[in-house]
C-alpha cells in the first residue's frame, strides 16, 4: 500500500489541537505586574539608547571619548 500524505493540512492540525486542553488563566499578582513594567520601560529606554548610540556614524580611531578627562595626575 502506497503512502498518501494527509490531503489537508489545516485539518490536521485541528484534529491535533482536539487532544490539548487549552492552556489555564492565571491572574498575574500585582507585585509580578509592577516588575513586568519596569522591565518593560527599562528595555524601551535600552532600545531608544542604542539607536542614539554614542557618535553614531562617525569614525573614532581612540577608544578614548572626546571631552571626558581622564583622573590621572
Amino acid at each position: 500500500m502506497a503512502h498518501r500524505p494527509y490531503p489537508n493540512a489545516a485539518r490536521a492540525l485541528k484534529q491535533l489541537d482536539r487532544h490539548y486542553p487549552p492552556a489555564p488563566v492565571i491572574p498575574m499578582p500585582p507585585a509580578l505586574r509592577a516588575v513586568g513594567e519596569s522591565i518593560d520601560r527599562l528595555r524601551e529606554n535600552a532600545q531608544r539608547a542604542a539607536g542614539q548610540g554614542f557618535g553614531a556614524g562617525t569614525y573614532v580611531l581612540s577608544t578614548r571619548r572626546p571631552g571626558v578627562v581622564s583622573g590621572g595626575s
